[in-house]
């Protein structure tokens, strides 16, 4: 952490990755976030959910970002990214060309704590829904950290 003007900087890097079949836009949304973005990420991509995972189990990953449309895994990456509590928290936001409403509601009901449509997403509306994604699962983790053990749990 360092401050500057009464103000308290975090200088921890979040690293995000993107899993995405599609390679084009796999391309475009790595560097939309390295280019376009305020602050200072370290941008890893997978093109399939299981490179994806690898990664996952391998690197230190404070987000995911999730399309749900691959064929061999899309939204089941979600669940055992989700389902694995051997790793830290990971936050996970979707980014999709599938517009279908229940499709967005279940990722966010099975805990994504964003969902975007690829169509109608900016750099900025990705940073963004990064950003608060990240902060809401350290704001968790924080809390959890926080609360005593209760006596005679194991």
């Amino acid at each position: 952490m360092r401050k500057t003007g009464g103000e308290v900087l975090s200088t921890t890097l979040t690293t995000v990755l993107f899993i995405d079949d599609n390679v084009e836009d796999l391309r475009f949304w790595c560097g939309a976030l390295k280019n376009h973005s305020s602050h200072n990420y370290t941008v890893l991509d997978a093109p399939s959910g299981e490179a994806g995972l690898a990664l996952c189990r391998s690197q230190r990953i404070d987000c995911v970002v999730l399309d749900l449309d691959m064929p061999e895994s899309g939204f089941y990456v979600l669940f055992d990214l989700i389902r694995d509590r051997t790793r830290p928290q990971i936050a996970v936001v979707i980014l999709t060309h599938l517009p279908q409403p229940y499709l967005l509601e279940m990722a966010r009901h099975n805990g994504a704590q964003a969902c975007l449509v690829k169509k109608t997403t900016s750099a900025q509306d990705l940073e963004n829904a990064i950003r608060n994604a990240v902060a809401v699962v350290r704001s968790k983790d924080l809390t959890r950290a926080q609360v005593p053990p209760q006596r005679g749990a194991p």
